[in-house]
């Protein structure tokens, strides 16, 4: 009875902290799950923001397009004015 009975208490302990390290081990694994899907949804918001930046850049140009003929036409339209 006295050996069986360290076996026992042993064995007690290390299903105990089986236990344990297996709540541990799930617990670590939602916390990578976690920051693996915050990761990801970062990915994706800077993907759309840098969308977004090449849209604004686009129409930016565009407008930059656009005034440089309007002061072209200015320009005409000053030097047509003062001819006359």
């Amino acid at each position: 009875m006295n050996k069986r009975l360290p076996f026992a208490l042993l064995s007690m302990l290390l299903a105990a902290t089986a236990g344990c390290s297996h709540r541990h081990t799930q617990e670590i694994e939602a916390r990578l799950e976690s920051a693996e899907n915050n990761a990801t949804t970062a990915g994706h918001r800077a993907d759309e923001a840098m969308v977004k930046a090449q849209q604004a850049a686009q129409a930016a140009s565009q407008a930059q397009r656009t005034a440089d003929e309007a002061n072209v036409r200015a320009s005409r339209m000053a030097v047509q004015s003062t001819r006359k």
